[in-house]
């Protein structure tokens, strides 16, 4: 396995978190529980003194499970009383969504263990 910086980690925790209040600021407080959730497994993850592998390999599937064909997460719409704001809010969720699937898709990459 590929050594994990601890500011890449932090980088997950900083787009969950962004995550999370865009779903709150659109309604979806569902939503925005399941990633507040993620976020504070990753900071759980950050603050030990000893990297921990194993609870990151997990945090990350169960964040692409959120992804997958059969979940209403990457079809949710937010809403807002005012049409610009909630144009707005769907935009920002919706770069918000892609920026945390590169966030992953790098930390998949390095979670791989490469055997030559």
């Amino acid at each position: 396995m590929q050594k994990i910086e601890k500011w890449r980690v932090e980088e997950l925790s900083l787009v969950l978190n962004e995550l999370a209040v865009l779903l709150r600021a659109g309604e979806n407080n569902e939503w925005a529980n399941v990633f507040s959730h993620f976020h504070d497994e990753s900071k759980a993850i950050v603050a030990k003194k000893e990297f921990d592998s194993n609870s990151l390999n997990k945090l990350v599937k169960n964040i692409t499970n959120c992804f997958e064909r059969n979940s209403s997460f990457t079809s949710i719409a937010l809403k807002h009383k005012k049409p610009r704001e909630e144009q707005k809010l769907n935009q920002a969720l919706f770069l918000t969504r892609a920026r945390l699937l590169r966030v992953l898709k790098d930390m998949e990459e390095r979670i791989i263990e490469h055997i030559h």
